[in-house]
């Protein structure tokens, strides 16, 4: 199986993953894309019928490899699949229901579908002569926890560890695959708004700009890529702050 630049984005109803779907569109790829919102969806075929493939899917059905077999089948080969699904809740009062919302996507989800994607790729790489991409979006929220939204924080930093081995299990089987932890600071989003609150905010990428840099990182080759490089020193910060410090925040 050839890899021939086409794209699976995972989530691209809204936010990061929309913008980065007109973007591959730009460069005239096929783009197939999931979404649990049919009409949002349609919009985007709409723009390019021979072009944009689109399957109505909520990660949280836990159908990944179905979706992502019928894409491959449809586009003929997937060179990239980016995980762009997330939620987050401002969660003060702990209630249960955002919280395990949260994890239901953020990382029951985000695993059915990066073990899928692995999967896939594992199989159909040494069939190609290319090699294949595989990101996800992370978080600068996944250095430390919050007391605001617990399962938002924690989940994104399941999510980076988990692309972290799946980066060590490409490497130790010698698999053309390279698997990219992509970590948005705020992007003008609502699902940024939900988490950060819109007095929270700073630094705030347009979404544009975020797909344009997130895109460039992939086509280098990148295998940890910050939105916008500016949030490694944040990253950086995060680290080394002393806890006694930190939860006075």
């Amino acid at each position: 199986m050839k890899n021939n630049g086409n794209v699976l984005i995972v989530g691209a109803t809204s936010g990061i993953g929309r913008a980065l779907c007109l973007f591959y569109l730009k460069e005239d790829r096929k783009v197939a894309v999931t979404g649990r919102r049919k009409a949002l969806l349609e919009e985007l075929k709409a723009l390019s019928p021979e072009k944009v493939f689109t399957y109505v899917s909520d990660i949280t059905s836990l159908k990944s490899a179905a979706v992502i077999k019928q894409a491959a089948q449809d586009m003929g080969g997937i060179g990239t699949i980016i995980i762009c699904s997330g939620v987050g809740h401002i969660n003060a009062e702990l209630s249960a229901g955002p919280e395990t919302e949260t994890v239901k996507t953020n990382v029951l989800g985000f695993t059915d579908f990066a073990v899928a994607a692995y999967n896939y790729f594992e199989k159909a790489l040494p069939q190609s002569c290319g090699g294949g991409t595989l990101a996800a979006i992370s978080s600068i929220a996944s250095f430390r926890g919050s007391d605001l939204a617990p399962s938002y924080y924690a989940s994104k930093a399941y999510v980076s560890n988990y692309l972290e081995g799946l980066r060590k299990k490409a490497v130790k089987n010698k698999l053309k695959l390279n698997v990219c932890t992509i970590i948005p600071g705020f992007v003008d989003t609502a699902l940024a708004q939900g988490v950060g609150g819109k007095d929270g905010l700073f630094w705030v990428a347009p979404v544009n700009k975020a797909a344009g840099q997130i895109a460039s990182a992939l086509k280098r080759g990148k295998s940890i890529v910050y939105i916008t490089r500016r949030w490694r020193l944040i990253a950086w910060l995060l680290k080394i702050i002393p806890d006694f410090i930190y939860n006075k925040i």
